[in-house]
């Protein structure tokens, strides 16, 4: 009876093929398999001789053939290791582990005796008995991967030496998706500027911050969570108190960099700018004595930098403008925007022509704008005290004398004289041009009526007599209205205070106008909301003359199959009437003229009927009323007129 071969296991009892397996079908499929692995694979004794290499371990040795490979590589302890003793290390873990797995050495590559770098992974096969049979092991090459991972630690080596002689902090941070920070790298600087250890500040993240001062802490925190949510450069000086007491001006910087993670990085340098901002609050001292000297004198100094634009104020300047308890931009264009628009163009003709080397000095009286809106004069006085080599002006000081009394003495003489007279002459005026305009105006429109009903007026006289009356009521409206305003600007005006149906009043403007509004094909719509329903406390009479006129403003500067559209609304115990048209709209400097008596923006070159009063006297009746009128446009889309009034109008001398 023939005696069974024993049965060759793995090292976790799993069957493993004979050393000479049968030539079965499943057997030359694990061949097959043995020959295409991209990776060696090999089968070798525990006496170190190499009984199998698939293709790859072939070429990976330097020969053709498995047999050269095999004929040649006769003691894999000696001849496959470059360490004598990495042989037996990998048999010591296979004994005690079964297996090994990554086992990372350096070989010869072994025809050419080249070193290159491996890694093994293996497993030992037992027979029945547990004795140990063979080896079996995959091997690749990873030379490239080292000495890929050999450069990185020399030039990160290479870096941290040079980090560390750089003065101030290197430093590299990790952000991840909360926010939560830690450092990657801290240079030896750490240590001159906190005088703590790099590793302490790696293993505790919140450590530096504990030292930013209090006063910069909110400020500083706000920079950086800025800068790393938009992955935008960071530039922020602030203040740092050590353990020893000792106060430290610090600028940090840094950038983002590329992260293969979600972590957000940033790269970035600390350093210690103590010196220049004690050296920059030595020279704010000494400046600020001279220019304290020269407040006791009562006169505002400014300092300009000309090159930079910055200009600084004493507090005495700074009062002047009524700018002592707010912060302002320190630049000279702010205080030129406050200089007055009519005395702008005369004090820079003043400065250049100190510029240019025409006066010795500056010498400018003009107008400034407090902060509380009131205009002050000032005598400004100023000297250039450098000049690049260029003979440009570097450096500019000078002085703001207060001269508000004295002008304002002068213009309340030359002002009252003039207004005493003026107001004779307006008074002596309308008192006769009221007279001497109604008693003919309501003759013609007397006798223009009668001619126009008379039937024996000729058909083709009709037009000329229409024409006549349509003057003639223009006219006497329009001496109405300058009496009116006239009246309002004085102050001359009484209001009858009644409780007023608005929707009413609403209705009898938009009859008034509808044929106006038919004439020049224009559509009338008015919204009557709740708020319309309502009742107003106001004179009745003017709310009327006010709507009629935003109305037929509405209508007359609209375009043909344009739109009017009313429509009343309550906010805040006020009634507001939103009169939107079509038109053609107006500019913003015609807007700003909008409300000037007289000034027809134009439209007296139009065929259009006017005098340019109606707009500036609806206005003051509705400020009379305690309301007012505000307006905006859009060229080529329209105009839209708001007219505000409180529910409850005390009015001005109210009746």
């Amino acid at each position: 009876m023939a005696t069974q071969a024993p049965t060759a296991t793995t090292g976790d009892g799993a069957p493993s093929a004979d050393l000479d397996p049968p030539a079965d079908a499943k057997t030359a499929n694990l061949g097959s398999l043995f020959e295409m692995l991209p990776l060696g694979a090999y089968r070798s004794s525990p006496d170190g001789r190499q009984v199998r290499a698939n293709a790859a371990l072939v070429r990976l040795n330097g020969y053709d053939t498995e047999a050269q490979l095999l004929a040649s590589l006769r003691n894999l302890d000696t001849e496959w290791y470059v360490l004598p003793t990495r042989r037996l290390e990998f048999r010591q873990a296979l004994e005690r582990d079964g297996q090994v797995r990554n086992f990372i050495s350096e070989m010869y590559r072994h025809r050419t005796h080249e070193r290159i770098w491996i890694s093994e992974n293996a497993h030992l096969v037992r027979d029945v008995n547990g004795q140990v049979l063979y080896y079996e092991g995959t091997v690749e090459d990873i030379t490239e991967r080292v000495r890929h991972e050999e450069a990185l630690h020399r030039s990160e080596a290479h870096f941290r030496h040079t980090a560390h002689q750089v003065p101030g902090m290197i430093f590299r941070v990790h952000f991840n998706a909360q926010g939560d920070a830690h450092y990657g790298f801290v240079s030896e600087g750490v240590r001159t500027i906190y005088g703590v250890d790099p590793q302490e500040v790696m293993r505790q993240p919140g450590m530096l911050r504990r030292f930013c001062h209090p006063d910069d802490m909110q400020r500083v925190d706000a920079t950086v969570s800025h800068a790393v949510a938009h992955q935008l450069p960071l530039s922020v000086p602030f203040r740092v108190l050590l353990d020893d007491g000792s106060l430290k001006w610090l600028h940090m910087s840094s950038s983002s960099t590329v992260s293969e993670t979600d972590e957000k990085i940033r790269v970035g340098l600390i350093t210690d700018v103590s010196a220049q901002y004690q050296a920059r609050a030595a020279l704010q001292e000494s400046e600020e004595r001279w220019k304290l000297a020269l407040d006791i004198t009562g006169d505002g100094v400014w300092d300009w930098n000309v090159q930079t634009g910055n200009e600084v104020l004493s507090q005495r300047g700074r009062q002047m403008y009524g700018l002592e308890d707010e912060g302002w931009a320190d630049r000279a264009e702010t205080l030129d925007q406050l200089t007055h628009p009519d005395d702008l163009a005369q004090m820079l003709r003043d400065r250049q022509a100190h510029f240019d080397g025409s006066t010795a000095q500056y010498v400018n009286e003009h107008r400034i704008k407090c902060r509380d809106g009131h205009w002050k004069w000032v005598l400004s006085r100023g000297m250039i005290i450098a000049r690049d080599e260029h003979n440009r002006p570097l450096r500019m000081i000078g002085t703001h004398t207060d001269i508000t009394e004295r002008k304002e003495a002068e213009a309340l003489r030359q002002a009252r004289d003039h207004a005493e007279a003026a107001h004779q002459a307006m008074t002596v005026f309308l008192s006769h041009m009221s007279h001497e305009l109604r008693t003919p105006l309501n003759a013609i429109l007397g006798f223009s009526q009668l001619i126009d009903t008379d039937p024996l007026t000729p058909r083709h006289q009709d037009a000329w007599v229409k024409n006549v009356l349509a003057s003639g009521r223009h006219l006497l409206a329009l001496v109405d209205d300058i009496l009116d305003l006239s009246g309002v600007q004085s102050g001359h005006i009484s209001l009858l205070m009644t409780d007023v149906d608005v929707a009413d009043v609403l209705r009898e403007c938009m009859a008034m106008l509808t044929v106006a509004a038919h004439a020049g094909s224009v559509t009338l719509h008015a919204e009557l909301t709740e708020a319309a329903r309502a009742s107003l406390r106001t004179d009745r009479k003017r709310l009327k003359q006010v709507l009629s006129n935003l109305l037929s403003n509405a209508i007359k500067y609209n375009r043909p199959g344009g739109r009017v559209h009313v429509r009343v609304i309550e906010d805040a115990g006020q009634l507001i009437w939103v009169v939107q048209d079509t038109g053609k709209g107006l500019t913003i400097e015609q807007l700003a003229r909008l409300f000037t008596p007289f000034d027809r923006l134009g439209a007296q070159f139009s065929d259009i009927a006017g005098a340019g009063v109606g707009l500036a006297l609806s206005r003051q009746l509705a400020q009379a009323m305690g309301g007012d009128i505000v307006a905006t446009s859009e060229v080529g889309v329209g105009s839209c007129f708001t007219l505000r009034l409180p529910r409850q109008s005390a009015g001005a001398n109210s009746t």
